[in-house]
């Protein structure tokens, strides 16, 4: 019989060396994500568009839906 609590080490792949280059020293570029996201607070429109949002789910009726799963503990039925 085995003893598994005597395992020494676990198959994992090396961890990579950290870069000491100029490259970590200059600031990253925003992703294409972040600058959409800067732009929209910025311009107010995220808050409008999320507005719209809650809007459309109350008219169709999810915000109902949801609390009627929740409260029967069904929520894994979502998936």
């Amino acid at each position: 019989m085995r003893d598994w609590s005597r395992r020494h080490s676990v198959n994992r792949p090396p961890t990579p060396d950290v870069r000491d280059d100029d490259e970590d020293d200059r600031p990253k570029e925003p992703t294409l994500l972040e600058i959409v996201n800067i732009k929209l607070i910025e311009s107010g429109e995220k808050e409008r568009l999320m507005e719209l949002v809650r809007e459309r789910l109350v008219e169709c009726g999810w915000k109902d839906e949801m609390r009627a799963l929740c409260r029967k503990g069904n929520v894994f039925l979502l998936l």
